[in-house]
């Protein structure tokens, strides 16, 4: 046994262990549980000296122990409502809650979400203020006045748990409940982090600077591939790029970052192929912080710096091993993400296309030229798609026909609208008039970005809704898939080797 198998063994049956116990949460298992592992990882050691059962018995030990550890997670991380957490106490009455403001604000033309932390009620209104845990979602429909992260501030409103969809969701981050509210007014200093406040405030002057070189849709649509903010995008617009299979080009996800680092890379051209690797993770840790650093865009960091693996070293055994360590890693700190976290899910299967549809895909696409890295945008854009594609229509129960059109389509003009888009903020901060001129390439790229969505979205049958998407045709896709690529694989198997180990 291969230390590299060993630990394939251990990790894939630690991850799904998790995941079906997403319908067997508990916060402390049966005694029976614990003895029938426990036994049968005794039984699977010694089996292990066995002269009959010594070849399989260690894979079965193996697979105990990711069992065993991913109980152990899930027992840990299971939350029950009691008069100590915040759920506990909504009940749909009027409530008082103080607390910080944690991260930065969601502001929507007609309201803004605040999230919550180190909270405290007020049951009685006397001014007793009673310690409680979890984190809460306020939402404030008044214009005025604003709150920043880092905020104390006091709320008054009807304190009610989340509905079960939008639950699975909050409880990720640990938000137990919400509150629409009556009022909300400071109640302290701001004991925010100064670092995470001046990124914050960073990205704020960065979309204002957006705003002030391009026109709409196209400022905010900048904002979307730059910062993953969708706050100015007309609902006419996010409605088109949902038909034609495009909103993952303005969220801050795995392939997002890919493509960001592709991009990168391949203006590093001048530099040896291994040496492009540090200046883009630099680089790629920098724009991280740059756009909050919250837990979404560190996990689509760290998914899309495997997805950059995948393309340019070829070293498809070490990056398959490398992403099941990351999916575990962050599967064990929070087991809700592989529930009920769409953008993970969505992340990892985008991750594994580049792994495994990549060498498959990149002799096709040779006579793309290499300039500001559109061919690996292309390449990483095709390849993620076809294994998220699927999962996107059973999480949203939208199919979109058209979209690997769209995706080709867009996909070589997306790094360079990122890149002109960059560069006119830094010219703008010059000299307006410059970082205007500037933008001008980066409009026309946004420009053809709108047009084909709202073209690609008028074709007849271009998607189609389903109110509850077939788990069984998903499944029956990735078998095909796969056995697509094991064919490939297995027919083109030295062509591939030297693609993937010749230097970009």
């Amino acid at each position: 046994m291969t230390p590299s198998r060993a630990a394939t063994t251990f990790l894939l049956s630690f991850i799904l262990a998790v995941f079906l116990l997403q319908w067997w949460q508990a916060v402390s298992y049966p005694s029976i549980v614990w003895y029938i592992l426990a036994w049968g990882l005794i039984i699977s050691i010694a089996g292990s000296v066995h002269p009959v059962t010594y070849r399989i018995a260690p894979w079965i030990a193996l697979a105990f122990l990711g069992v065993i550890l991913a109980f152990l997670t899930v027992e840990r991380n299971a939350h029950i409502p009691s008069a100590e957490t915040i759920d506990g106490h909504a009940d749909g009455r009027r409530a008082i809650i103080r607390g910080i403001i944690a991260e930065d604000p969601d502001r929507r033309p007609q309201l803004t979400y605040y999230t919550l932390t180190n909270l405290e009620t007020d049951e009685t209104g006397s001014g007793t203020w009673l310690p409680v845990a979890g984190n809460l979602r306020v939402t404030d429909t008044h214009r005025w006045p604003e709150f920043a992260y880092g905020d104390r501030v006091t709320v008054t409103g009807k304190l009610k748990m989340p509905e079960p969809d939008y639950a699975h969701y909050l409880n990720m981050e640990q938000v137990f409940a919400v509150m629409s509210a009556e009022r909300i007014e400071a109640s302290g200093e701001n004991t925010g982090s100064a670092f995470f406040a001046s990124l914050y405030a960073l990205r704020h002057w960065f979309e204002g600077k957006l705003n002030l070189l391009f026109p709409e849709p196209h400022a905010s649509l900048a904002a979307g591939l730059l910062t993953g903010s969708r706050r100015g995008l007309p609902a006419g617009l996010l409605a088109d790029f949902t038909a034609v299979g495009l909103t993952h080009i303005i969220a801050i996800s795995g392939t997002n970052i890919t493509i960001i680092m592709t991009l990168i890379a391949g203006m590093l051209f001048w530099l040896p192929f291994r040496w492009r690797l540090i200046p883009t993770v630099i680089a790629i840790t920098a724009f991280t912080f740059f756009v909050g650093a919250s837990a979404s865009v560190v996990r689509a960091a760290i998914m899309g710096s495997l997805g950059l693996l995948a393309v340019t070293l070829g070293r498809q055994a070490d990056t398959r091993l490398a992403i099941l360590w990351t999916a575990a890693a962050m599967i064990f700190w929070n087991p809700a993400r592989l529930w009920w976290d769409g953008g993970f899910q969505l992340s990892f299967a985008a991750v594994i296309g580049l792994t495994e549809c990549t060498p498959i895909l990149l002799p096709l696409l040779q006579r793309i030229p290499q300039t500001l890295g559109l061919r690996e945008s292309l390449l990483t854009t095709i390849a993620a798609q076809l294994t998220a594609m699927p999962l996107t229509v059973l999480l949203f129960g939208n199919l979109s026909i058209i979209a690997p059109i769209a995706n080709v389509l867009v996909a070589p003009v997306i790094p360079i609208a990122m890149l002109f888009g960059a560069l006119s903020v830094a010219a703008g901060t010059v000299w307006l008039p410059l970082g205007k001129l500037v933008a001008l390439p980066g409009w026309m790229c946004l420009s053809w970005i709108t047009g084909v969505a709202e073209t690609l979205a008028r074709v007849p049958g271009a998607s189609f809704h389903f109110e509850r998407a077939s788990i069984i045709m998903l499944i029956l896709y990735y078998i095909i898939l796969a056995g697509i690529v094991l064919s490939f694989r297995k027919m083109s198997l030295p062509l591939i080797q030297t693609n993937c180990a010749r230097p970009a």
